[in-house]
């Protein structure tokens, strides 16, 4: 089982830069311009790091561009992402 001293290796921020270029789309809010890897299930947790099968675009370092969140920092460790609510939740349409 990989350590989170995996989060810095090279190989590892190589692969997160290629799955990022690949979708930036963040799975918690929606929107586009994703910069974090999310770890669906926590490396704390114990899950591995390198899993991609594990990993979810997110916003992170720099906040949603369209809904200004921060989205995996508002998710935390937690398994379960918080309910966000968009502008298409406000809309009920005709």
């Amino acid at each position: 089982m990989a350590g989170r001293e995996d989060l810095t290796a090279y190989d590892y921020r190589k692969a997160r830069a290629a799955f990022l270029a690949a979708s930036d789309i963040c799975h918690l809010c929606g929107h586009s311009a994703a910069d974090v890897v999310d770890h669906v299930t926590p490396v704390a947790a114990g899950a591995d790091p390198r899993d991609q099968d594990n990993w979810a675009p997110a916003h992170g370092i720099n906040r949603c561009p369209t809904c200004g969140r921060n989205c995996n920092g508002e998710k935390g460790s937690a398994t379960v992402a918080p309910r966000l609510v968009t502008s298409r939740d406000w809309y009920a349409g005709p």
